[in-house]
């Protein structure tokens, strides 16, 4: 099972939806992750005095708020219950074929001798004809890795956090903007 946390993002001002409904629409997003058995405990992860509480509440996960990004990435790890983690950026959802590709990835990486904790990347599915071409170019979307790496790393940004826990793998499946 994942620890699951919704990192709260702002929308640049080209975007129309309001930054806490796209994490209202990722929550939503997760709802069947969660009944499969693939998310354990699930947090959203933002500023304070943006209605986050509210819809914590609503949704039934953990809240974790702080002044700025590295803390509340930071709050949020130390406070997740599971070995493994998936950050996920607000304003994305994973497509279908996450749940069982991430679900597969876990078994795999769990079950080998090597020892080494799991990584894998979750892009933003291609949406320029440059991410098209290259794949690798889509935003970071999301990241699974084991939350030991992801304190010893000590990042402030999911993307520094992606750079220092050195995922091996790429999903094949991606993330679609929501927000």
């Amino acid at each position: 099972m994942l620890s699951t946390i919704v990192l709260y993002e702002m929308t640049d001002s080209s975007r129309r939806i309001d930054p806490a409904e796209s994490v209202v629409r990722t929550l939503s997003s997760l709802v069947k992750a969660n009944v499969e058995g693939l998310l354990g405990d699930v947090a959203i992860a933002g500023p304070a005095e943006q209605g986050l509480g509210f819809i914590a509440d609503h949704a039934g996960c953990g809240l974790i708020e702080a002044t700025d990004e590295a803390e509340w990435l930071r709050r949020a790890i130390e406070a997740a219950r599971g070995p493994h983690l998936f950050l996920l950026r607000s304003g994305f959802a994973p497509q279908a074929g996450f749940i069982e590709e991430a679900g597969d990835f876990i078994k795999a990486r769990s079950a080998s001798l090597s020892g080494r904790a799991p990584a894998a990347l979750l892009r933003a599915a291609p949406e320029t004809f440059i991410e098209r071409v290259f794949p690798n170019a889509a935003p970071l979307a999301g990241l699974i890795a084991s939350r030991q790496r992801c304190l010893e790393a000590s990042a402030g940004r999911l993307a520094a956090l992606a750079r220092s826990v050195t995922p091996a793998t790429t999903l094949r499946t991606h993330a679609r903007r929501v927000g």
